[in-house]
């Protein structure tokens, strides 16, 4: 069965778009293929004019993603839920520390890098969610 079949669509600069439509109609799957979290079995699609398949680092690198469910493990520290997410997109170790300290110092977490992010508020928690994407 296929999740999505025959879409066709472009957003233009500028431009306020929303995706609707009734549950299991292919939302979700649509955009997990354009932020390039799903593989496409066929057809094509581009962000910002690069293809999902063949530039999926510049697709990443030109999109911010919230996910509609918390991404992040309770079970590390507020940096290493940040490296773990820089890790999935190949970022190198030296560009992962530099990247990770300035995002923790984007949301004001930096002194709170080392702590569990079960031990975050809710609002802590909501910043990383929202800075790593």
């Amino acid at each position: 069965m296929k999740a999505v079949n025959s879409i066709s669509f472009q957003v233009n600069e500028g431009e306020i778009f929303g995706l609707l439509g009734p549950n299991g109609a292919g939302k979700t799957t649509t955009i997990k293929m354009l932020t390039t979290l799903t593989k496409p079995s066929g057809g094509e699609a581009k962000v910002w004019d690069f293809d999902i398949l063949k530039q999926k680092n510049e697709v990443r690198n030109s999109i911010g993603i919230v996910f509609q469910e918390p991404a992040l493990d309770n079970r590390l520290t507020g940096k290493e839920n940040l490296d773990f997410h820089a890790r999935l997109y190949g970022l190198d170790k030296k560009t992962r520390e530099k990247r990770i300290k300035e995002v923790l110092d984007l949301v004001e977490l930096r002194d709170k890098a080392d702590v569990l992010v079960k031990d975050y508020s809710g609002g802590m928690q909501r910043r990383l969610e929202i800075a790593r994407a």
